[in-house]
């Protein structure tokens, strides 16, 4: 696969790409570009199959990049230093992403799942684009929307349309209220760091419930709540006080 990276700091891209021509032997790294403006051009000239995109780059930076691109038909990997907004909204959107330093497990495993897509499905969907620059025009409200990577493909779930998540071995299944669930090869652990503590809360190691959608809490050794579709689930005994206050905090009547 042909790649292009681009980052304003040199010794970051040199760094980046011995690692890659040293671990990563399906990619071939063509080209290089030190900010936004050089990106697009060497896009056009290369048309690769991955970019690795730093975010913060001087005159044009990697998110108004994207703004700029008429179409994008590769796989899009970021590159950062630690800004987790910056990340969270990355998370999102479904997109990869590495932490500078760069490290070289996560940067194979990021290409494995790469390559994996690119057998799926569309390198960048414009969808995933436009939800994640809609998270950062809106600073730090809360997300509406996240993307799903399926074996299908990629869905774009409304947060309110959750009502809850199911472990499946290493994957999730997340139930919807007008549809039937979405199987995705996210871990739970995975959605509960992701997903706003607001809205969402673990209520056992096995399922992540939105609190919107609770109509009653039972009481037991642990209890179970009782979800708007009619559906039990137990709590765990050591998260009951902390799911009571909440519902509590929430004016529901126990």
């Amino acid at each position: 696969m042909k790649a292009i990276i681009i980052d304003d700091e040199k010794n970051s891209r040199e760094a980046l790409r011995k690692k890659i021509t040293a671990y990563c032997q399906a990619v071939d790294v063509v080209a290089e570009g030190s900010d936004g403006e050089e990106g697009l051009q060497l896009i056009a000239q290369h048309q690769p199959d991955i970019v690795f995109l730093d975010i913060e780059m001087p005159r044009m930076n990697g998110f108004k990049m994207l703004q700029q691109l008429e179409q994008q038909d590769f796989h899009l990997i970021f590159t950062t230093a630690y800004n987790q907004y910056a990340i969270d909204a990355i998370r999102y959107s479904a997109f990869d992403y590495l932490v500078k330093p760069v490290d070289t497990k996560e940067l194979q495993q990021c290409v494995a799942r790469i390559i994996e897509k690119a057998k799926r499905h569309k390198p960048v969907h414009q969808q995933q684009v436009e939800l994640l620059l809609q998270q950062l025009l809106k600073e730090k409200a809360t997300p509406q929307k996240m993307a799903i990577s399926t074996v299908q493909g990629l869905e774009l779930i409304a947060l309110d349309d959750v009502v809850y998540l199911e472990a499946v071995s290493n994957y999730t299944n997340i139930h919807l209220v007008n549809s039937k669930p979405v199987l995705t090869s996210k871990t739970l652990k995975e959605y509960e760091d992701l997903l706003p503590a607001s809205q969402f809360f673990r209520v056992h190691n096995g399922a992540i419930i939105n609190i919107n959608f609770i109509k009653k809490f039972i009481k037991g050794e642990g209890g179970q709540v009782q979800l708007s579709n009619g559906i039990l689930i137990d709590v765990a005994r050591r998260r009951k006080e902390e799911l009571i206050l909440l519902l509590q905090t929430m004016a529901i009547k126990l």
